[in-house]
């Protein structure tokens, strides 16, 4: 019977370590190539901008007014 030496021990350690992280790796390797190819297969259709329009069909008896300035309506700028 062959008595195992401390070298030995701690090499065979690292080698069933070694084999463990290995497959970690190729797993997370194997998701992450599963995310990018969802990436690009994933149909854009669903995230279209949405477009809104409003129309405005008498302006001249329109309850809608509109102030250029502050709140109190002075303007810093100087037009008419």
């Amino acid at each position: 019977m062959e008595q195992e030496t401390l070298a030995t021990e701690l090499l065979r350690q690292i080698k069933s370590n070694a084999r463990r992280w290995f497959i970690i790796a190729m797993v997370e390797l194997g998701i992450i190539a599963i995310l990018v190819a969802c990436w690009f297969i994933v149909p854009t259709e669903t995230y279209t901008e949405t477009e809104y329009s409003q129309e405005v069909e008498d302006i001249e008896d329109s309850d809608i007014t509109q102030n250029i300035g502050d709140s109190y309506g002075e303007s810093k700028t100087d037009g008419n």
